[in-house]
């Protein structure tokens, strides 16, 4: 971090009430310093779509709990400091926890206040983010890589299982765009035209989207893929580029412990873990993914490195909920070759701090990165910056839809601007596209 801020003595900090994008109450925390004011405000999930690894995400009284929090103890320890004093700021928040997992204050009581700390100091030196935190890399532009169908745990409560997909994410990726704004018209156009086509698909489909925005047909993932293949192949043709397919499996969502298998409601089938590892391997073969998240439960160890023995030098296998944004977890998964990419989620770790360690420790391994937002988000673009400025491979959010994933693709568009008229997009490490 930089030294020479003019001033960025920390005066005050306040957190309030707000609304995240789909109508849950959330908070954002304001950062004043010397020379400048600025606001930061979290990307969480609920229970329903994080992993068994995660940090805990709030305190005893929720979002209220950790406005309270940060409106007292932090507030206290933290004025007075230097807001470039990133990492002394973001292990102030793990003493006053006590805990390494944030079972106290919660991971989103950090987090939102260490971004906020992060753009004060990026802001009294007139910097933009992206800049301040660069891991001194040249600056490319991620890949975007949106979530078109959705379906798994971000489908509702648990009385849609059974109704929607069971497999939570179908992405896609635009290949031989030449800007972000390019690749944004590309994916938002199959995120219409796939509209139209559920609808061509199934009769009963009335537009009805999930808590991403991402469209939640009644149809199973086979025919789901069909039908975004489709509409992939249609813009592709129109727009002379091409689309790859992938998937969030979210496979916690679908392991049954009790029945030791993967319960498929919307199919009516049930996989044993060898059977399921053998579905997903069809689903990589029939529709040449590039991308597969999340493949398995995250015990499962064994089924990921089989998987990457046999398609880890074509596709990016990913770990979210296997990885939970933990270097002890990144060593462990590195060692056995489980997985060659990973996710990083903000509030996974609850700092800026422990998530750069983390994007360093994924770039010693070689390993591809996406960064990605949360099921609750904000209309906030930091996550933006943070994902150009550790150099991430791609991003990936909900649909092209809604005003907290629009906050982040417009941020992109601007940065992508910034960076000149034919920035260099990001490559994906071993993987050709």
């Amino acid at each position: 971090m930089a030294s020479d801020i003019i001033d960025s003595t920390i005066v005050d900090v306040h957190a309030r009430r707000i609304f995240d994008g789909c109508a849950r109450r959330s908070l954002e925390v304001v950062i004043t310093t010397n020379s400048t004011r600025v606001c930061a405000a979290p990307s969480y999930s609920d229970p329903r779509s994080s992993g068994k690894y995660e940090i805990r995400h709030f305190p005893d009284g929720g979002v209220q709990g950790s406005i309270d929090l940060i409106n007292s103890i932090i507030r206290e320890r933290l004025i007075g400091m230097q807001a470039d004093s990133q990492e002394e700021i973001d292990n102030i928040f793990l003493e006053i926890d006590g805990t390494e997992m944030f079972e106290n204050i919660g991971g989103n009581t950090a987090e939102v206040t260490s971004m906020a700390v992060a753009k004060a100091a990026a802001a009294s030196l007139d910097l933009p983010l992206y800049k301040y935190v660069s891991l001194n890399k040249e600056i490319g532009v991620p890949h975007q890589m949106p979530n078109i169908i959705g379906g798994g745990a971000t489908m509702g409560d648990k009385g849609w299982k059974g109704r929607t997909p069971d497999i939570q994410d179908h992405i896609i990726l635009p290949v031989g765009c030449k800007t972000t704004y390019e690749e944004m018209l590309c994916v938002s156009a199959v995120f219409h035209r796939t509209g139209i086509l559920l609808q061509e698909e199934d009769p009963r489909f009335t537009g009805g989207r999930d808590e991403e925005y991402c469209w939640l047909p009644g149809l199973d993932d086979v025919t789901c893929l069909d039908v975004l293949k489709q509409a992939c192949d249609e813009v592709g043709k129109e727009r002379r580029i091409s689309f790859r397919l992938g998937l969030d499996v979210g496979a916690a969502d679908l392991w049954d412990e009790e029945r030791c298998a993967y319960v498929y409601s919307k199919e009516g089938i049930v996989r044993t873990p060898n059977e399921h590892a053998t579905y997903l391997g069809d689903l990589i073969d029939r529709y040449n993914l590039f991308y597969i998240e999340d493949s398995f439960f995250e015990d499962h160890v064994e089924l990921y490195v089989e998987q990457m023995q046999q398609y880890g030098n074509e596709v990016m296998v990913s770990g979210d909920d296997l990885l939970a944004g933990n270097i002890q977890r990144l060593e462990k998964m590195a060692e056995q070759y489980a997985v060659n990419t990973a996710v990083i989620k903000l509030n996974m770790t609850g700092t800026i701090t422990r998530t750069r360690k983390f994007v360093e420790m994924c770039n010693k391994n070689d390993f591809s990165i996406i960064g990605s937002c949360r099921t609750y988000d904000s209309p906030d673009d930091t996550m933006a910056d943070l994902v150009v400025g550790w150099g991430c491979n791609a991003y990936k959010c909900g649909s092209p839809a809604g005003g907290e994933h629009a906050a982040k693709y417009n941020r992109f568009i601007r940065i992508d601007e910034k960076l000149g008229e034919n920035p260099t997009f990001s490559t994906f490490t071993g993987i050709k596209l």
